[in-house]
């Protein structure tokens, strides 16, 4: 009976989860995590069965879809292989996300796993290992692609579109309606 309404509960929770912005997505699954910062956005991440050993610090940013496995249960059949216990070895571990780290969509995060510093992580990544801070990563399994300076340089150097003021930097004042229209008319006329 009490497994009946947990089930509930977790149906419950999950509707909920699905009509959630990133930031109180995040400030909902608070209680399961090891620690998570401020401001942290999680664009509908797939946790698996330790979200206790995620930790994420302040302005993290994950996209739509992140995976975290904190434990690989291919060991399990390998038990089974070897004709032992399944609980005599297990394969497990935590995955950090450090301050201000962006995770691209889809991407995998790994048992044992960190996402450095100001660090990026490209979309449809497969993280295996540590990531130091201040880089860009990205490809299966994740390699070193550039410094975080070097990317954010390159976003300057390439930042003409139209809806982008030149002296300022910033959006130009226009309402949502007038950008979908410029992006349109700039990226398919």
């Amino acid at each position: 009976m009490f497994s009946f309404f947990k089930k509930i509960r977790r149906k419950i929770l999950d509707r909920k989860l699905r009509r959630m912005d990133a930031h109180s997505y995040a400030e909902a699954m608070r209680p399961y995590f090891y620690h998570l910062g401020k401001n942290v956005k999680l664009y509908k991440p797939q946790l698996g069965t330790e979200p206790y050993l995620i930790s994420i610090d302040d302005d993290v940013v994950c996209a739509s879809g992140v995976i975290f496995i904190n434990h690989d249960v291919s060991c399990f059949n390998v038990a089974r292989y070897l004709n032992i216990d399944e609980r005599t070895f297990s394969k497990v571990g935590p995955i950090v996300l450090h301050k201000n780290a962006f995770v691209g969509a889809k991407t995998i995060l790994m048992p044992n796993t960190s996402v450095g510093e100001n660090s990026v992580v490209a979309a449809g990544s497969v993280v295996t290992k540590k990531i130091p801070d201040g880089e860009v990563w990205g490809g299966n399994p994740a390699k070193f692609i550039m410094t975080t300076k070097q990317y954010a340089e390159k976003l300057i150097s390439n930042n003409d579109y139209p809806w982008i003021d030149s002296q300022s930097g910033l959006l130009k004042d226009v309402d949502e309606q007038e950008l979908i229209s410029i992006r349109q008319n700039f990226f398919f006329k």
